[in-house]
């Protein structure tokens, strides 16, 4: 789509978002559709287009209900599609990696815990590990489509009934997983020169990178920084540190740290710290220790002392010396 030319950035703002209002409601001007090829042929990202139109044209009956939604998880289902499945278990149960194939079959390759987190690191920011490539590629299965595998998320955290939430995700090719295949590919036995190499990168990254748009209207600029906006606005740094404080793996680290000794130099703290978790006597036992002792200082035997008749003041006291002048 050729962009015109604008006399100001105003006027480029509100066509971009004319751009984003209209391509909302019919999508199909904005894409191609390949309904007419096979659906062999097609990519994993034109069967999405393709499904993003189609649900589009459907005229919901509530207003607020939006069908061209989860279609990642709508193309899995409607293709019984090859995935890669990740259970993450409630407490310290850890986190598991199946492979499903179409026919249903489940089979678990690793359980981890939560501490070693890299594999929902890289599911977190959608990059393939370059690290499960090994084992992706040694499956009795075909799991990669143009270069991406499905990963169906499973959370049984919120569930005590063993019931899970669901989640799609489709994972690319990050630029370690590009370099291990061209590392992978040129270990074949031929002399591979550098020209050859580059020539190899290059045609993977045009075959797994969504194309360049080079056209220079600042329009093109407001129209990615919407997209990109509404693709990670929750993804934060902020937001994300603070999960990671709420995490699983955390929640250890502060109960192994707690229970640790402290270290040289701070026993003291400890101590303190110890004698601040005792459990502090109620009020109530103390007022009923004192009055213990009340009494018992009540059923003492008291001494009989008799008062005598008369008292000789003058033994008792001492005057003071007088000066002779004065």
């Amino acid at each position: 789509m050729d962009m015109p030319t604008f006399p100001d950035i105003e006027a480029a703002v509100a066509y971009a978002e004319y751009v984003l209002a209209y391509s909302d409601k019919s999508p199909a001007t904005f894409m191609k559709s390949s309904t007419g090829s096979s659906n062999k042929n097609k990519s994993i990202h034109q069967k999405l287009i393709d499904l993003y139109i189609e649900e589009t044209m459907k005229e919901p009956e509530n207003k607020d209900l939006i069908y061209a939604s989860n279609l990642l998880a709508k193309l899995a289902k409607r293709e019984r599609l090859n995935c890669m499945v990740l259970s993450l278990y409630p407490d310290n149960e850890g986190y598991s990696i199946m492979l499903r194939s179409r026919s249903g079959v489940e089979s678990e390759t690793m359980k981890l815990p939560y501490e070693e987190s890299e594999i929902l690191d890289y599911v977190d920011a959608a990059q393939l590990p370059p690290f499960l490539l090994d084992l992706l590629e040694k499956a009795q299965m075909n799991i990669f489509y143009s270069g991406c595998v499905v990963v169906e998320i499973r959370d049984y955290r919120r569930s005590a009934t063993g019931s899970y939430d669901t989640q799609y995700v489709l994972l690319r090719p990050s630029p370690q997983s590009l370099l291990r295949d061209i590392t992978a590919m040129s270990c074949d036995g031929h002399t591979w020169t550098q020209d050859d190499l580059f020539h190899l990168e290059s045609e993977l990254i045009l075959a797994t990178e969504d194309p360049l748009c080079l056209d220079p209207s600042p329009a093109v600029m407001f129209i990615e920084n919407s997209i990109q906006y509404e693709e990670k606005y929750m993804n934060d740094p902020a937001l994300k540190g603070s999960i990671k404080r709420n995490t699983q793996a955390a929640l250890n680290r502060k109960r192994k740290l707690a229970q640790a000794p402290a270290p040289k130099g701070m026993h003291l703290y400890d101590f303190l710290m110890k004698k601040k978790d005792k459990p502090k006597v109620p009020a109530s036992t103390g007022l009923s220790k004192a009055r213990l002792v009340i009494d018992n200082f009540k059923l003492k035997v008291q001494p009989q002392l008799t008062l005598p008749e008369s008292i000789d003041v003058k033994k008792f006291i001492k005057l003071p010396d007088v000066p002779s002048s004065d």
